[in-house]
């Protein structure tokens, strides 16, 4: 890990641990304890113990007796569980942005497939919650985007295009109010980034034998 120079909120902890478990830097097993981490990150033992917590809850760490953390095995079924509960808490949410907003969101996907940053698809979804208009379910759902959704479009996807199409169609779905299709459409895109964390577990795996 890279020595944090100025503080970091408990936040900025978690997702760096977060995305070095998910990369497989930190390994399945592994033991962490905050009095090294602290060390390491030039840094109080009081935000580390925090975002170790946080990472406990998530389910991406396990409390050992000596009060150490290891870190948790990412099954490959679980991440396919995982992202088809998001998909559905998803397509209900999604289906509570106004119709009035299709358009907007419809041109913002389709910037997507153009080459360039692949922050452009997570400000597309901070785009899209924004219009829920409700701060406790716009919260829940960042919590979402800050884990497995945001390291696969930022660290794991090649090609936009994909997820450019669907978007596409989701925004259309949401300007004709049509549940349905909302519902579909948002399954088939987080299914897909199932399949993407699924491969890229199995070469952590096999990189590991």
């Amino acid at each position: 890990m890279k020595k944090i120079q100025r503080k970091q909120t408990r936040d900025h902890i978690t997702q760096m641990i977060r995305y070095e478990i998910l990369s497989g830097s930190i390994k399945p097993g592994d033991e962490l304890a905050q009095e090294s981490i602290a060390e390491q990150l030039g840094l109080s033992r009081m935000p580390v113990r925090e975002a170790l917590q946080s990472l406990e809850q998530e389910g991406f760490l396990i409390r050992l007796p000596n009060r150490h953390m290891q870190v948790a095995r990412l099954e490959p079924d679980h991440v396919s569980h995982i992202f088809r509960i998001i998909a559905v808490m998803a397509a209900e949410l999604f289906s509570l942005v106004p119709a009035s907003n299709g358009a907007s969101l419809r041109a913002q996907a389709e910037k997507l497939a153009q080459p360039g940053d692949n922050a452009r698809e997570l400000e597309f979804h901070q785009a899209l919650i924004a219009w829920v208009d409700n701060r406790y379910l716009e919260k829940v759902y960042l919590q979402f985007l800050e884990g497995y959704i945001s390291y696969v479009i930022l660290h794991l996807k090649k090609d936009a295009q994909e997820s450019a199409q669907l978007l596409a169609e989701l925004a259309d779905s949401i300007g004709a109010g049509d549940q349905e299709r909302i519902t579909q459409t948002t399954l088939r895109y987080f299914l897909s980034f199932a399949e993407i964390m699924r491969h890229h577990l199995k070469e952590c795996s096999d990189a590991e034998a």
